[in-house]
């Protein structure tokens, strides 16, 4: 472990602070795309990427894909209905849950941001090299399972 025996904290090789830290940039970065050019907010983008990945989902469902709060994913779901990107049925089997689906409208504008932030992913991974990009995903995997298993 990269921390053993280490009794100082230094924020610029800590990694929870570091990951965090560039966690916001990119979001900062990607919610220059579809907040400035197409209106979203970053609740908003995350349901409808979820929508179009995913086809049908209630927002119990996208909580669990985005790790956003209920009442987020709530104000998102409301805003995208009332756009007129996302349509809500009743949930076959469950009156209180609705199915979420994207709308021709909601999957129109989500062909339009795609080839948009896929570039601006494109630039930023532009100084990894193929095997360091695959290490990375690697890495991040590992860490991502490690919290699921409550470490």
């Amino acid at each position: 472990m990269a921390s053993a025996g280490r009794t100082d904290l230094r924020l610029g090789s800590f990694l929870p602070y570091v990951l965090n830290n560039l966690a916001e940039r990119v979001s900062a970065g990607l919610s220059g795309i579809y907040a400035d050019e197409f209106a979203l907010s970053i609740p908003e983008w995350r349901v409808l990427a979820n929508l179009a990945e995913h086809g049908t989902l209630n927002a119990r469902q996208i909580v669990e894909f985005t790790s956003m709060e209920k009442s987020k994913v709530s104000r998102a779901v409301n805003n995208l209905s009332r756009r007129g990107l996302l349509s809500q049925r009743r949930a076959a089997g469950d009156s209180r849950a609705k199915d979420l689906q994207l709308t021709g409208e909601g999957e129109a504008l989500y062909r339009r941001i795609v080839p948009r932030v896929l570039a601006w992913e494109r630039d930023l991974l532009d100084g990894l090299s193929p095997g360091e990009y695959r290490d990375l995903m690697y890495i991040l995997d590992k860490l991502g399972k490690r919290l699921g298993a409550g470490a």
